[in-house]
């Protein structure tokens, strides 16, 4: 759903917004699902190629909207249905060689918004072959990640902005709650890595999953809310 089309006032209770990998699964998904489309497609070529891509830039301080970018651009040239289907097979078969794909707390966190009347949103850098099979299986109403350019129907390797990763996570829930009319101070937001500090400034209540880089210490200093994975 665009997040920048008039919608009519919202009802709900407020949103709680998720980042989605390290936050409320143990996986990084888009690192995981690469390998699994190898796997399965036998690309040894593009393979190489990423490959060598994730030596350059993966690193303990390496920027994630960098990251994202040059990791889209491998898509050029793959059918969007195929990465669909491969996008669900990844998941059943992670879900099936995971003891817990799902972090236990955050997960009941999302439950409890779900049962006092909030709807969920899922923020992330992910796409939405990865992210709209776990949202159905969790009954989120709304995704708010990449989406990837389509041509003479074949991804080019580019991203439509804004980009979700950052200060993009923040433009985007602006955007979702003025569609709606809804203030972001009834909003809650949980996040795990600095990337998410934007998204989680941009409600009036966030909360820091533990674990992440460098924002769990600083959270504590401005008295956010912290809490476990498990």
């Amino acid at each position: 759903m665009n997040p920048t089309t008039q919608q009519p006032l919202s009802t709900t209770l407020g949103y709680a917004f998720f980042d989605v990998d390290d936050t409320l699964i143990s996986v990084k998904s888009m690192l995981s699902f690469q390998n699994f489309w190898y796997e399965q497609t036998g690309d040894l070529d593009g393979e190489s190629v990423y490959r060598e891509d994730l030596r350059r830039h993966l690193h303990p301080g390496a920027s994630w909207e960098l990251l994202n970018r040059l990791y889209y651009r491998h898509f050029a040239g793959r059918v969007p249905e195929q990465v669909a289907a491969l996008g669900r097979q990844w998941l059943r078969r992670e879900k099936q060689n995971r003891a817990a794909f799902y972090h236990p707390r955050p997960l009941a966190e999302l439950r409890e918004h779900q049962r006092l009347g909030r709807e969920i949103v899922f923020v992330s850098g992910s796409f939405p072959a990865l992210l709209n099979p776990i949202a159905e299986e969790l009954g989120v109403e709304h995704v708010l990640a990449t989406e990837l350019e389509v041509c003479k129907g074949l991804y080019t390797g580019e991203i439509h902005p804004p980009q979700t990763i950052g200060e993009g996570k923040a433009e985007a829930i602006r955007c979702f709650l003025q569609a709606r009319q809804v203030a972001p101070a009834l909003c809650f937001a949980y996040g795990d890595d600095v990337s998410d500090r934007p998204m989680l400034e941009a409600v009036g209540q966030p909360t820091v999953v533990s674990g992440g880089r460098e924002l769990e210490q600083w959270a504590r200093r401005q008295g956010w809310r912290v809490i476990s994975r498990g």
